[in-house]
C-alpha cells in the first residue's frame, strides 16, 4: 500500500513543480520591462499610457506594450512619419504630442465645468423642493442672482467670469423637474441599501385625501443604520376611492417589492386603528401577518387614541362651539364688522388682534379658539350690543360655566397633544407622556373637589367676577359637576391604550435591561427574532457592573437630555437624540449579547403614533395646494421624500452621471 502512495507523490509532484513554474513564469512576464510601459517610445514611436496599454496619439490606436508590438505598429501604420531623419522626426512627434495634451486638459477642463454646473442647479433644485416652492423657482432664482451680481461682485477682478458661469447654470423648469425626480430616486437608492442592512423595522401606516379627492397612502418605516435612528417615506401610493384591506396590502406589498424590503423583518405595524387596517378577517394587517409568516405587534396611534378621549369627555362642549362659531361668523365674515372689532381690541389694547374660526377636522384647534375667546369675551360682549346683537349666551350663567371650564381643561389636552406629536420618540417616552397626563387627570379631580381651582384658572377668575347673573351661584354644584367630567375622562383614558399598557413593563428593557426580569417580558410576538438565548444573556449581563453601568450612565444622559429640552435651551431636533444615545450603548454591547441587542433595537423601531404620516401629508398639502393640484404623483412623491427625508442626495455621482447641457 506504501508503495503505491509513494507513486502517487511521485507522478503529481512533477505536476505541482510545473504549475508553480508557470505561474512564476507569467507573474515574471508581467514585471518585466518588456510588457510594461517605456518612456522612451514616447521620443521614438510617439506612444503615450492609458490604462495599461500604449496609446498611439498620431491614429488613436492601443498597442501591447512591448518594444517589437509598438515599433511593427509605427513603421507600418505610420511609414511616412518612420522615414523622416531622427531630429525631425521627434520635432514631429512632440509637436503632436503637445497637441494632443492640450486637447485632453481642455477635455477635462470642460467637463470639470459642467460637472461643477450640473452640482450647482442639483443644489438649488434641492432647496426648492426643502422650502415646497414650485419647479420654475428655478428661474426666478437665477434671475435674481444674475440681477444682484452686478453690485455684489463688483470689486472682484473675475467678476465677468461669475456672472457667465451663473448664467449658464440650468435651473429651467423641466431641468428642476429632472434633478427633483433624480435626487429622489437616489435618496431611495441609499434608503434601500441601508433597509438590506438593517436587522428589523417597523411599519407606520394612514392615508389622506387630497384636493382633487385623490387617496394617497403613506408607507413610512423605522430603523437603525448604524448608530443613526431614521424614519423615512418607502412610497406614498396612490389608492382606489373606496380602499379595503386587500387594496392596502396590495399597495405595500407593491412597494416593498420594488425596494427590496422584506416584509418578515417588520417588528410592528401603527395605524389608526380603521377596520381596514384592523379586521380581523379582511383587514390590513392580517394579510400581512400572513405574508410575513410572523406575528407582529400592532399599535393603534396614540394621539388618536388621546384624542378620541378628549372628544369623549368633552360632548358638552360641541353646542358651546356652534355658538361660538355663529358669533365669530358675524364679525369676521363682515369686512365692515371685522374693521370695527379689530380697531375695538386695538383701543382697550386687548391681548389679541383678532378672532379664530373653529376647524372640526382639526381638534386641538378648539384650544386655540376658546382661549381667544375667553380673552376678548368683554370686548365681544360690548361689540355684539353695539351693533344690536342678540346672544344670550354671553350672560347665560350655566353656559359661560361650561365655556370657562372647557376652555381650561381642552387647554391641558392640548399640551398633551403638543408633547405627543413629536417625530422619533420611542413607544415608552410616548406612553410616559400618556401616563403622566393620567396622573395629572386625578390632581385635576381633586383640585375641583376642593374648590381651588389651581388648574382652572379662567373658571376661578369668572366665578370671582361673575356681577350680571340675578341668582347666587351655587359653587359646590358646579365643582361636582365638572369634577365628575373630569372622572369620566380618567375613565376613558384607562379603558385605552391598552397594547402600551400589556408592553408597559416589556418596553422598559429599552433603557434598564439591568432591571428587568425576563418571566416579565412579553415576547409573544418576537420569538421569530431569534432571542432563544435571552435569559441567560440577561443573567450575565446583569451579573456585570461593567455592561450595567453602560445603561446607568445612559439614564443619566437622557435625564440631561430630558432637562435641557423642557428648559427649551436647545432648537428642533434634540428628541432625535435621545434615539441616537440609546442605540449606540445598545451598538457598543459585544456579540456575547447578540440577543438582547436584537430586541433592544426591535423595541427601539417601535412607532409610537403615526404622527411621522401626519406631518408627510401636512407637507403633502402645502406642495399639493389649490393652486399646484396638477402635480403628477410621482412628482408629489419625490417632493415630499426630499423634503421630509434625513438622506443628503450624493451630488458628485448625480451630476456625474447627466449628459451635461449649459443654459441657453
Amino acid at each position: 500500500m506504501n508503495f503505491y502512495v509513494c507513486n502517487f507523490v511521485k507522478r503529481q509532484t512533477p505536476n505541482l513543480e510545473r504549475q508553480k513554474m508557470t505561474t512564476e513564469k507569467k507573474a515574471k512576464l508581467k514585471t518585466d520591462s518588456g510588457r510594461s510601459f517605456q518612456e522612451a517610445w514616447t521620443e521614438s514611436f510617439g506612444v503615450i499610457e492609458r490604462n495599461g496599454k500604449a496609446l498611439c496619439i498620431l491614429c488613436s490606436k492601443s498597442v501591447v506594450c512591448r518594444t517589437s508590438s509598438v515599433r511593427r505598429h509605427f513603421d507600418t501604420n505610420h511609414k511616412s512619419v518612420a522615414e523622416l531623419g531622427e531630429t525631425e522626426r521627434r520635432e514631429f512627434l512632440a509637436e503632436k504630442l503637445k497637441r494632443c495634451h492640450f486637447q485632453y486638459v481642455s477635455f477635462c477642463s470642460c467637463l470639470s465645468k459642467a460637472n461643477h454646473l450640473a452640482a450647482a442647479s442639483f443644489q438649488i433644485s434641492l432647496s426648492v423642493v426643502k422650502h415646497g416652492k414650485p419647479l420654475s423657482d428655478g428661474d426666478l432664482i437665477k434671475m435674481a442672482m444674475l440681477s444682484g451680481s452686478e453690485s455684489l461682485f463688483h470689486d472682484f477682478p473675475n467678476k465677468d467670469k461669475i456672472i457667465q458661469r451663473i448664467s449658464e447654470m440650468p435651473l429651467s423648469r423641466n431641468t428642476v423637474k429632472d434633478r427633483v425626480l433624480r435626487m429622489a430616486s437616489d435618496v431611495s437608492q441609499q434608503l434601500a441599501a441601508d433597509l438590506r442592512k438593517a436587522a428589523c423595522y417597523s411599519m407606520c401606516l394612514d392615508g389622506s385625501t387630497d384636493t382633487n379627492d385623490h387617496v394617497s397612502l403613506a408607507v413610512i418605516l423605522r430603523y437603525a443604520a448604524g448608530d443613526t435612528m431614521r424614519e423615512e417615506l418607502v412610497k406614498l401610493v396612490s389608492l382606489p376611492g373606496r380602499t379595503q384591506g386587500v387594496d392596502i396590502y396590495n399597495a405595500v406589498m407593491e412597494a416593498f417589492l420594488s425596494q427590496g424590503i422584506r416584509p418578515e423583518k417588520v417588528v410592528s405595524i401603527t395605524s389608526d386603528g380603521a377596520p381596514c387596517m384592523v379586521g380581523a378577517t379582511s383587514g390590513f394587517i392580517e394579510f400581512f401577518v400572513k405574508e410575513a409568516k410572523h406575528p407582529v405587534i400592532q399599535f393603534h396611534c396614540i394621539i388618536h387614541q388621546e384624542m378620541l378621549c378628549a372628544g369623549e369627555s368633552s360632548k358638552t362642549l360641541d353646542s358651546i362651539l356652534r355658538d361660538i362659531s355663529k358669533m365669530v361668523s358675524y364679525i369676521m365674515a363682515h369686512a365692515l364688522n371685522f374693521e370695527q372689532f379689530q380697531a375695538l381690541l386695538a383701543e382697550v389694547r386687548a391681548q389679541y388682534n383678532a378672532l379664530l374660526v373653529y376647524s372640526n377636522v382639526w381638534w386641538p384647534s378648539r384650544g386655540r379658539v376658546l382661549e381667544k375667546f375667553v380673552a376678548c369675551l368683554d370686548e365681544i360682549r360690548l361689540f355684539m350690543n353695539e351693533e344690536g346683537q342678540q346672544y344670550p349666551q354671553l350672560t347665560d350663567t350655566a353656559w359661560l360655566n361650561n365655556l370657562m371650564f372647557f376652555t381650561d381643561f381642552i387647554l391641558h389636552f392640548n399640551i398633551l397633544n403638543k408633547k405627543l406629536r413629536t417625530v422619533g420618540k420611542t413607544a415608552e417616552r410616548v406612553f410616559g407622556d400618556i401616563k403622566t397626563f393620567e396622573r395629572k387627570l386625578q390632581v385635576f379631580e381633586r383640585d375641583l373637589e376642593n374648590g381651588q381651582l389651581k388648574y382652572f384658572p379662567s373658571l376661578k377668575m369668572h366665578l370671582e367676577n361673575c356681577t350680571f347673573t340675578d341668582s347666587p351661584v351655587n359653587c359646590q354644584e358646579i365643582y361636582k359637576e365638572f369634577s365628575s367630567i373630569v372622572a369620566a375622562a380618567k375613565k376613558n383614558f384607562s379603558n385605552r391604550f391598552l397594547q402600551f399598557r400589556r408592553m408597559e413593563t416589556t418596553l422598559g428593557f429599552l433603557t434598564s435591561p439591568d432591571r428587568a426580569k425576563f418571566e416579565e417580558l412579553d415576547l409573544s410576538c418576537l420569538h421569530w427574532l431569534d432571542c432563544g438565548n435571552l435569559e441567560m444573556e440577561l443573567l450575565e449581563f446583569q451579573e456585570s457592573s461593567i455592561w450595567k453601568n453602560k445603561f446607568c450612565d445612559l439614564r443619566a444622559t437622557l435625564e440631561k437630555m430630558e432637562k435641557t429640552e423642557c428648559e427649551g435651551v436647545t432648537e428642533d431636533g434634540t428628541v432625535g437624540s435621545f434615539e441616537n444615545e440609546i442605540l449606540k450603548v445598545w451598538n457598543s454591547l459585544p456579540d456575547n449579547f447578540k440577543s438582547m441587542k436584537a430586541l433592544g433595537v426591535a423595541f427601539l423601531s417601535l412607532f409610537g403614533s403615526s404622527y411621522a404620516c401626519e406631518q408627510l401629508f401636512s407637507a403633502l398639502n402645502f406642495i399639493k395646494s389649490d393652486r399646484r393640484n396638477r402635480l403628477t404623483d410621482d412628482l408629489s412623491a419625490a417632493y415630499v421624500a426630499l423634503k421630509l427625508t434625513k438622506y443628503e442626495p450624493r451630488f458628485d455621482r448625480l451630476s456625474a452621471c447627466i449628459q451635461q447641457q449649459r443654459s441657453h
